[in-house]
């Protein structure tokens, strides 16, 4: 009578695991269709539906970290910075040596204006990947809003004269925007001749860019060519009427 009783007993136990395993799939299964559909909207930057699908897949299985990290870089671009920023340290604790979260990490912080630690963040990726180009960006724009001109400027000069490559090479998407710290990182140091040289750089690729013919505005300024910096304080309010800083510019210039 035992045995008869043990034997149901271990039967029974058996059909429970049985019964459970085709659930446990069953939901691992749905949370990778949930993440591949999340993907999908990512990729098409249908970011608020995106972060549907990657909760919705980490609900059904927590540790899929896929879908932890572009969960995380979907808040990132729907400017939810806070919440990005903590699934970005979520994500880390499983997976410490992921560089890309730690780029996303200190890009989330620097965007909430949090620049000192998102520092920390962009050095922590650098020393995963020394050649990961955004988090070497992120970290020369820290300094950059900092106001540590003379730190940032070594990374801008190599990071702007990286992406000019050679002729054959198509620049990066982020030159311009690179070479234009670059050079009011120049002109901050008092470096006025080879800051005026990459506003003009900058200007002959985007020329309706306002911020650059400001920028060259003071540092002709500076170089005490008054005639050069009216023209370019005047274009700069051509393309942003209510841009004060060219404003004040003008003035000192003389009309």
């Amino acid at each position: 009578m035992t045995i008869l009783v043990l034997t149901l007993s271990l039967l029974a136990g058996s059909c429970n695991t049985m019964a459970q395993l085709p659930a446990t799939l069953q939901a691992g299964f749905q949370a990778q269709r949930s993440y591949e559909a999340g993907l999908e909207q990512y990729n098409a930057k249908e970011y608020a539906g995106a972060i549907q699908h990657f909760r919705l897949a980490l609900d059904l299985e927590p540790t899929l970290d896929e879908a932890a990290a572009y969960l995380a870089w979907s808040l990132y671009y729907t400017a939810e910075y806070a919440e990005a920023t903590r699934h970005f340290r979520q994500a880390l604790l499983r997976q410490p040596r992921w560089e890309g979260l730690h780029n996303g990490l200190g890009w989330s912080r620097y965007r909430a204006g949090r620049y000192h630690i998102a520092l920390e963040a962009f050095q922590q990726a650098l020393a995963l990947d020394p050649g990961y180009r955004d988090a070497a960006v992120g970290l020369a724009y820290g300094l950059f809003e900092l106001g540590r001109y003379a730190e940032a400027l070594p990374h801008l000069e190599r990071l702007t004269r990286e992406g000019e490559g050679s002729a054959s090479q198509r620049p990066p998407p982020d030159l311009e925007n690179v070479r234009s710290r670059y050079a009011w990182a120049l002109l901050y140091v008092g470096d006025f001749e080879r800051a005026r040289s990459q506003f003009a750089k900058g200007i002959t690729v985007r020329p309706d860019w306002y911020g650059l013919y400001n920028g060259l505005g003071w540092t002709y300024l500076q170089l005490g060519d008054r005639s050069r910096a009216r023209q370019s304080f005047q274009r700069a309010l051509q393309l942003k009427p209510d841009l004060a800083d060219a404003r004040e510019g003008l003035k000192l210039a003389g009309r």
